[in-house]
């Protein structure tokens, strides 16, 4: 359990820099950018306070893994992490995307948080 306690932050994290990723860029929609160069499409990017807050949260995801990898085993740590954050983002992109969840992803991602049960027992 106080692997997957130290490991959630940064699932959450993780989670929240992808949703909110992928949120900002479809909903600036690709017609915004026609006729812009690759400079001007990033600092667009850029000045979006919004997708500065999910690379925020990535880098700081990041600085806490460095402390959680230090104290936990990484064959252990690392595939909890993995899996977690994989769980978030599809039920964070059913919620906040109206993404679709077939019944396979549903099934992927029970067997998913059923290893990460088993991967936190000592």
């Amino acid at each position: 359990m106080k692997i997957l306690l130290s490991v959630l932050p940064i699932a959450l994290l993780v989670a929240y820099s992808q949703i909110v990723v992928k949120w900002r860029t479809s909903s600036l929609g690709a017609s915004a950018f026609d006729g812009l160069g690759l400079r001007d499409r990033i600092l667009h990017y850029l000045s979006d306070p919004l997708l500065l807050s999910a690379y925020a949260a990535a880098l700081l995801a990041s600085f806490i893994w460095l402390f959680v990898v230090a104290k936990l085993p990484l064959a252990i740590a690392f595939p909890i992490y993995i899996g977690v954050t994989f769980v978030l983002v599809i039920a964070g992109s059913w919620m906040f995307l109206s993404e679709n969840i077939t019944p396979l992803r549903f099934l992927a991602a029970a067997l998913i948080l059923s290893g990460i049960a088993l991967g936190v027992r000592n």
